[in-house]
């Protein structure tokens, strides 16, 4: 089959929807049922070349240079009018390079798809914008949710990331069960457990020590829910909070003044430190390398960290909530997120069980090695299978 896979959401940072569009943008190639694999973005043909440096150091450097040249770009994309003209030109962009006679299905991995004259299929990771609206822009979640209407009706097929966010989609679209598969991400083969000898140099370049502290990572906004955790962590009594004080690892997300306000707080209590973004190569090193994993995130498409973590070797504790159970497999402690007191006594637990703690590493090690991103291909491309023959 000759695919064409939208490629915007590559782009640096790479995390979250650009990671998992990079994944397939790098392995869909060598499936043998792929004839070819074409990258389209922003209406352009992408090179191979241009597409897979972006999951490279020299991608994440060449985006730092960009970001500081490139401030007239960053104020049109958050423009209105310009997100507006550009939701009306896009799918014609996408009509006009998109040849029936050269490519047999187009793949939209980030919640759209426009009508075309060939088999079509979409990834919907979430539905937090119809969920709860005030966890995003305005201005996006409308956008957003139109997308996702217009793409259900365009799309041959439709993936989710979970079983959870494809019982939602089914829920709240009223879609044929045999339209929307559910498919987990996978993990890098570079989240692995590691010796604390072996972690120690990198580790000291962000000034950690291997097994001295909890680990969060996630963009810092409200859905992540960072508020509650820095207050739980509070709590907990002072020597367990000196002892493995709480690292955030992120970028700085929407609507965060407040949330940054907090973690500075704490940070000048002397019990959390806050790395921002940290670049690829040193995050397996990060997870490998903490006491505990928290993520006691409020929404979940799938809560790949979650996954990462397991797969690195280190204890889990995240919400009761839509996928995060899923992926976490049984291996993890479930809080109800918006408990604080559960939240708090969850890390007292986590921290400082060393029976749990034990069964837990086994466990998740055991459950995350079936999380592969060997399998998610071979699941998506039977999807793609499916959209043809239908």
């Amino acid at each position: 089959m000759r695919v064409v896979l939208a490629t915007e959401a590559i782009k640096q940072p790479l995390t979250g929807i650009g990671r998992y569009t990079w994944e397939l943008a790098t392995r869909l190639s060598g499936h043998p049922s792929v004839e070819s694999i074409s990258y389209l973005a922003h209406g352009r043909w992408k090179s191979s070349g241009e597409v897979l440096a972006c999951g490279t150091l020299e991608g994440e450097a060449e985006n730092e240079e960009k970001k500081k040249a490139n401030v007239l770009y960053q104020q049109l994309r958050r423009s209105k009018a310009v997100g507006n003209l550009y939701e009306v030109l896009y799918p014609l962009l996408v009509k006009a390079r998109v040849n029936p006679k050269e490519a047999d299905l187009f793949h939209g991995p980030n919640y759209f798809v426009p009508k075309l004259d060939i088999p079509t299929v979409v990834t919907i990771h979430d539905l937090s914008t119809i969920v709860n609206p005030k966890w995003h822009l305005p201005e996006r979640a409308t956008r957003i949710n139109k997308s996702i209407i217009r793409s259900l009706k365009n799309a041959s097929q439709i993936i989710t990331d979970s079983q959870a966010i494809r019982q939602e989609v089914l829920t709240y679209f009223g879609l044929p069960e045999d339209r929307v598969t559910a498919i987990h991400l996978g993990v890098d083969s570079a989240f692995r457990p590691r010796s604390f000898d072996g972690l120690q140099a990198s580790l000291r370049q962000l000034g950690l020590d291997p097994g001295s502290y909890t680990l969060c990572v996630a963009t810092i906004e409200p859905r992540k829910n960072i508020m509650s955790l820095i207050s739980a962590y509070r709590e907990l009594p002072p020597q367990i909070r000196c002892q493995w004080p709480l690292v955030l690892a992120g970028e700085r997300g929407w609507n965060s003044q407040e949330i940054h306000q907090e973690i500075m707080r704490a940070a000048q209590e002397g019990w959390l430190k806050y790395l921002g973004y940290i670049p690829q190569n040193l995050l397996p090193l990060l997870y490998a390398g903490c006491r505990l994993f928290a993520y006691p995130s409020l929404y979940e498409g799938f809560g790949l960290p979650i996954a990462e973590a397991l797969a690195s070797g280190v204890p889990v504790l995240t919400s009761n909530r839509y996928s995060m159970p899923e992926v976490a497999g049984g291996t993890a402690l479930l809080i109800e997120p918006e408990d604080d007191i559960a939240l708090r006594e969850g890390l007292s637990l986590a921290l400082q069980d060393e029976g749990w703690r034990s069964r837990a590493v086994e466990e998740g090690l055991r459950h995350a090695s079936e999380m592969t991103w060997d399998a998610c291909i071979e699941k998506t491309v039977a999807v793609y299978d499916k959209a043809i023959r239908q």
